[in-house]
């Protein structure tokens, strides 16, 4: 393929993946609605500041990755098959967050602040795993390292992944304090990885 077509073809998907990304976070989130009715659980007013920059990040060294070889990049490499592989895991991840998104439903509260839920929801990816949005965010860092080639993404990575940890442990508390079922649900299923973790 033709390095300015694939140029091309790469930043179009990663605008598209970015613009149809944020659509949805801003209709979940517009207005707080999320939070009508529901006690509130934990607050991280810091990780909704770092959470859009790093979202801006991804998508400013995603894009810059595809038309600069700068060393400022630090890419480790400059392969359309290694880009193809990280398409298909940030498609993975999207379909993951928005499909976990869908079966929450009400229930949803962003983990910045987060509310009580209405209900214990088993279905969907919640079946086998208690945090697929969770993960489904882990995901897409490694795919826009992937596409990128960018070690930018390690340092993005280990914050998220930190941070991730954290939230799950203080979820994981108020949902087995408050939510009925909660603790019989963690026996059957595992934090983020199938049969893993």
């Amino acid at each position: 393929m033709p390095r300015l077509l694939s140029q091309i073809i790469f930043t179009l998907f990663q605008v598209c993946w970015a613009i149809v990304w944020a659509g949805k976070h801003l209709k979940a989130r517009r207005q707080r609605h999320y939070s009508n009715d529901r006690a509130q659980a934990d607050t991280n007013s810091r990780y909704k500041i770092v959470s859009y920059f790093l979202f801006s990040a991804q998508n400013v060294l995603c894009i810059a990755s595809f038309w600069s070889r700068s060393k400022l990049l630090l890419e480790i490499h400059d392969s359309n098959w290694l880009r193809v592989a990280g398409v298909l895991l940030i498609s993975l991840a999207t379909l993951l967050y928005f499909e976990s998104l869908r079966h929450l439903g009400k229930n949803y509260s962003p983990c910045f602040d987060a509310h009580l839920p209405f209900e214990l929801v088993a279905i969907g990816p919640y079946r086998f795993i208690r945090h697929p949005m969770y993960l489904a965010k882990l995901i897409l860092v490694v795919g826009n390292f992937v596409l990128s080639g960018s070690l930018w993404f390690v340092p993005m990575f280990l914050y998220l992944f930190l941070e991730t940890t954290r939230t799950i442990v203080n979820e994981e508390k108020y949902l087995a304090r408050s939510t009925l079922g909660y603790a019989d649900y963690q026996r059957r299923t595992t934090r983020m990885i199938p049969m893993v973790f």
